[in-house]
C-alpha cells in the first residue's frame, strides 16, 4: 500500500486527541472511526497505525481480532514533534509538495522536511542567519 500522509496526520490527530496517562485510544473497525478518520478505509487506517508504530510516532500498540481492534497507547515525544510540526493545514501542505517536488515518499522524509521547513521557519521569525 502506498504511504498517504494525510492518512498518518489524521492518526496522530485522533491518538492526540483521545489518550492521555490512563486513557488509550482503542480503533475498532466496527464502531464510529471518529472525525480525523472519516475518509479513509479499515484496510488504510490499520497500515498506517502499523507504519506510525514502526516509525516511534505512537506506542503501546497491539493488533487484536486480525486488527479488527487496535489498542494504541499514546504518541511518543517523536510523534508529538512531527504533529506539531504538522498541525497547521498550510504548512502540512508545503512539507507534502516539497516531498513531491523531491520525489520522497517515505515518512522519515516527510517528518525530515517537516523538521527542516520548521526550523527555517522559526530563524526567519528571529531573523536568524
Amino acid at each position: 500500500m502506498k504511504l498517504n500522509p494525510d492518512c498518518i496526520r489524521s492518526i496522530l490527530l485522533t491518538a492526540e486527541d483521545i489518550c492521555d496517562f490512563s486513557t488509550p485510544w482503542v480503533y475498532d473497525k466496527d464502531k464510529e472511526k471518529g472525525s480525523f478518520l472519516s475518509n479513509y478505509s479499515h484496510e488504510e487506517i490499520v497500515y498506517h497505525i502499523r507504519q506510525c508504530d514502526a516509525s516511534d510516532l505512537i506506542d503501546g500498540v497491539q493488533f487484536y481480532e486480525d486488527g479488527n481492534t487496535v489498542y494504541i497507547g499514546d504518541l511518543t515525544p517523536e510523534g508529538h514533534s512531527f504533529l506539531a510540526n504538522i498541525r497547521n493545514d498550510t504548512f502540512f501542505n508545503k512539507v507534502k509538495s516539497i516531498a513531491a517536488e523531491l520525489g520522497l515518499g517515505s515518512l522519515n522524509d516527510l517528518t525530515q522536511i517537516a523538521l527542516n521547513s520548521a526550523l527555517l521557519v522559526i530563524k526567519s521569525h528571529f531573523n536568524l542567519p
